[in-house]
């Protein structure tokens, strides 16, 4: 990958904030100092400004796609991975990235595992509580929470805290750093893996039966679980449990 030759013309703060604000009236995007996140994780008391220089310089957006990379080893070097690794107890962590230019919920996905997400652009994060999911694996999309990362923040968010790719908060699209415990995310076997459907075609609003489904059901990756929206036809496609009800809500700018 080729680095970017100048920095990436972002800006950030209280006015990226009420500009948002402006534009999905219906949505209530909310802060980090709002009292409501700590339902969900911290603000990490250190900063990684080094990092998100570093990150900023050798990764790019595809303007199509989100494009993650579970495991970059200049974001793994010395001496970023010891100061991440504390926050695990100094257990094996994947550094890597997550850039694009999404603007929609998609899907929620869990962890069981803590998850650090550093903004390297301003982004926007939905988030949930895994509670939140019915026993038949339905969660309506109304019941997650609209959060606004400004650039250069860290945050740590809790196991089985539900969330999914971060949303744009400029035209350019988004840039975040991702660490997790080595391993996450990868492929799972075979006899393990998803099963992908038949067909392409997707109902809108399809949704599947309301018979209790057990956990593995929603196993995606490794210590990865997902639940996806009707509308994200790649997901469902790759054999994503369908369970997301409502809009798939959308970040306008």
């Amino acid at each position: 990958m080729m680095p970017n030759s100048n920095m990436s013309p972002f800006y950030g703060g209280h006015l990226t904030l009420e500009r948002l604000r402006l534009t999905n009236p219906r949505l209530a995007i909310r802060d980090l100092a709002d009292p409501g996140f700590s339902r969900f994780g911290r603000v990490l008391p250190e900063e990684f400004s080094e990092l998100t220089e570093l990150a900023d310089r050798i990764t790019d957006i595809d303007p199509q796609v989100n494009r993650y990379v579970a495991s970059l080893a200049d974001l793994e070097a010395p001496p970023y991975v010891e100061r991440l690794g504390v926050y695990f107890g100094h257990a094996d962590i994947q550094v890597g990235y997550c850039n694009g230019p999404n603007s929609r919920l998609n899907a929620v996905e869990w962890h069981k595992s803590a998850e650090i997400d550093i903004a390297v652009t301003d982004l926007v994060l939905l988030l949930g509580s895994r509670t939140d999911i019915d026993e038949f694996g339905h969660i309506d999309s109304s019941r997650l929470t609209c959060f606004f990362i400004p650039k250069g923040a860290a945050i740590e968010l809790l196991p089985e805290v539900l969330h999914f790719s971060p949303c744009r908060a400029h035209p350019e699209g988004f840039k975040s750093i991702i660490v997790l415990p080595r391993g996450t995310n990868e492929a799972l076997p075979p006899e393990f893996a998803p099963k992908a459907l038949p067909t392409a075609v997707v109902p809108h609003g399809a949704l599947p039966s309301s018979d209790p489904v057990p956990e593995s059901r929603f196993l995606f990756m490794k210590n990865k679980w997902l639940i996806a929206h009707p509308e994200r036809k790649p997901l469902v496609e790759k054999g994503a449990f369908v369970g997301i009800m409502g809009v798939n809500t959308e970040i306008f700018l």
